[in-house]
C-alpha cells in the first residue's frame, strides 16, 4: 500500500491543523524549512553538492561550467519540481528515491546524462535525508528562531528599564510575600531566557554520510583507497556541520535530541512567564489596552482577554508535547534501522511552527499591556504586614526575645495597617537608634537590591 496519496486541492479554511488552518498567515514563512517542497529541495541539494564532491574525490572532477548547470537544479528548484517528486513517490512509494529519479530527468536534460551512475553513489537514504533536515534546521535557527527569542528578550529589557521604580507586592504560594519592582521582574525572566538561547546556540548540529548501516561498506568496495571517513569529514564541514562517524544507519541523534531539549526549556520559561502575567492581570496589576475593533467576548462587551498571553502558553505546550514524544524516541531505531525518526521528524517543523507562533504572540500582546501604578500602591499602603520579614531579622540583632514569634502573633493570615504596625512598635522595648530604623521602614522601601538588580541588568 503506497503511503502517500495525493490529495484534492485546500486552502487554509479546510486544512487540518491550525497551523496551516487559522494560523496559517503568521507561519506559511516556515514552508521554506518545514514542508514536502523543503524537504525535496534540500534532498536535491545535498544529492547535487555530494555528487559534486564526491566525483572530485574519485578524480573525475567537473570544470565550472558542469557544476553552475548542476547547482541551478536546486538553486531554480520549483513547486512544479517538487510536485514531479511527489508523483514519482506515490507511484514507488520511497520519497528519496523519487528524488533521486527526478535528478536523473534532469541530468538528461542538461546534457550530463554521463552522471546518472554516480547519482546517490554508495549511500542510504537517510544520508540524504538527515543532512537535508539538518541544514534545514540550522537555517531555521539562524534566520528564525534566534531571531523571535532576542525580539522578546529586548522587549522584556525594555519593560524592566521602564519600569525599574515600580514598587509591588511579590507573592510566594500566591500570598502577599515582601515588596518588589514591576522591573526586576521583567529582567528575572528577560536573564532566564538570555541563558537559555546562549545555551541553544552553543549546541552544534551534525549528521552523518557513511552508507547503509554506517560502516562505508559500498563505498570502502568501489574505491577501497580513498579515506572515506576524512572524505564524510571535508564534506560535512563545508556545510558548518559536524561529522558523526560512529553511526547505524541512522545517526544517534543525542544532538538533535539536546537541541529540542533547550528550545523545550525556553517554551517552558514562556509558559510560567504568560501565566505570571496571566495573574497580575487578573488581580489587576497589569492591564490591558483595547485594539481598536476587536471583540473581548461574544456576549461581555466589557472585556479585553489575554489571548496574546493564553496562546503563546498553549501552543508552547503543546509544542513541548511534541517535543517529549522526540526526545523519547528518536534515539530509540531498532537495531540499525527502523522508520522513527523519519515518521517523528515529519512534524517536528509543526512543533518549531507553534513555538515560533507563540514567541511573536507573546512578544505583541506586551505591546497593549500597562502598570496598574495606582491600584498596587493602594494594596502596597494597605498590606505592612508584608514588611514582617524585615521587622523580625532587624530585631534579632538584638536582645528582644523571640522576635519571629512576635511578629507571626501580629501578622499571620491577618491584614496588618501603618496604624497596627505603629501600635506594634510603640509596644517594643528597643533601643531609639532601632526603633527609628524600623520606624522609617515601609512597604515601599523595603525592596532589598531589586531596583539595583534591573540597572544592573540593563547595563549588561
Amino acid at each position: 500500500m503506497a503511503e502517500i496519496k495525493t490529495p484534492k486541492n485546500f486552502t487554509n479554511l479546510t486544512a487540518i491543523t491550525s497551523i496551516d488552518g487559522r494560523f496559517r498567515g503568521s507561519t506559511e514563512n516556515l514552508s521554506k524549512y518545514f514542508s514536502e517542497m523543503a524537504t525535496s529541495r534540500g534532498r536535491v541539494k545535498v544529492e547535487i553538492e555530494y555528487l559534486i564532491a564526491f566525483l572530485n574525490e574519485i578524480k573525475k572532477p567537473l570544470d565550472k561550467t558542469e557544476i553552475s548547470r548542476l547547482r541551478k537544479i536546486y538553486q531554480n528548484f520549483s513547486e512544479a519540481d517538487a510536485l514531479i517528486i511527489w508523483k514519482k513517490d506515490e507511484e514507488i512509494n520511497h520519497d528519496t528515491k523519487a528524488v533521486e529519479y527526478f535528478l536523473q530527468e534532469k541530468l538528461t536534460e542538461i546534457r550530463l546524462k554521463k552522471l546518472i551512475n554516480y547519482l546517490h553513489f554508495g549511500l542510504t537514504s537517510t544520508d540524504i535525508d538527515n543532512i537535508g533536515l539538518t541544514l534545514s534546521l540550522k537555517e531555521f535557527s539562524q534566520e528564525i528562531f534566534t531571531k523571535n527569542i532576542k525580539d522578546l528578550i529586548e522587549k522584556l529589557k525594555k519593560l524592566s528599564g521602564e519600569q525599574k521604580d515600580l514598587i509591588m507586592p511579590a507573592r510566594t504560594h500566591g500570598q502577599m510575600a515582601v515588596p518588589t519592582t514591576a522591573g526586576k521582574e521583567w529582567a528575572n525572566f528577560a536573564s532566564r531566557l538570555e541563558k537559555q538561547l546562549e545555551n541553544y546556540n552553543n549546541i552544534k548540529l551534525g549528521s552523518k554520510l557513511n552508507g547503509a548501516v554506517g560502516n562505508y561498506n559500498a563505498l570502502e568496495l568501489a574505491f577501497p583507497k580513498t579515506d572515506w571517513i576524512k572524505f564524510s569529514d571535508k564534506f560535512l564541514n563545508s556545510f558548518q556541520l559536524e561529522n558523526y562517524s560512529m553511526t547505524t544507519q541512522v545517526e544517534p541523534y543525542d544532538n538533535k535530541v539536546e537541541w529540542i531539549e533547550a528550545i523545550k526549556r525556553i517554551n517552558l520559561i514562556i509558559i510560567a512567564f504568560c501565566q505570571d502575567v496571566w495573574h497580575y492581570l487578573a488581580i489587576g496589576y497589569l492591564s490591558q489596552r483595547d485594539e481598536k475593533g476587536h471583540i473581548g467576548s461574544s456576549t461581555m462587551p466589557q472585556k479585553i482577554n489575554p489571548i496574546g498571553f493564553e496562546m503563546a502558553e498553549n501552543y508552547c505546550s503543546l509544542a513541548n508535547g511534541i517535543f517529549e514524544v522526540m526526545e523519547r524516541r528518536l534515539p530509540e531505531n531498532r537495531w540499525q534501522r527502523d522508520l522513527t525518526d523519519k515518521y517523528l521528524l515529519r512534524d517536528l517543523g509543526q512543533a518549531l511552527s507553534m513555538s515560533v507562533l507563540s514567541y511573536e504572540s507573546v512578544t505583541k500582546a506586551l505591546e497593549t499591556i500597562g502598570f496598574n501604578k495606582e491600584l498596587v500602591e493602594k494594596e502596597l499602603s494597605e498590606h505592612w504586614e508584608i514588611i514582617a520579614e524585615g521587622v523580625q531579622t532587624l530585631l534579632r540583632t538584638t536582645e528582644v526575645s523571640d522576635p519571629y514569634e512576635k511578629l507571626k502573633e501580629l501578622t499571620r493570615g491577618k491584614k496588618v495597617t501603618q496604624k497596627d504596625y505603629q501600635e506594634f512598635l510603640e509596644k517594643m522595648d528597643i533601643p531609639i537608634t532601632l526603633r527609628k530604623k524600623l520606624e522609617q521602614l515601609s512597604p515601599i522601601n523595603y525592596i532589598g537590591l531589586a531596583k539595583k538588580l534591573a540597572e544592573t541588568y540593563q547595563r549588561k
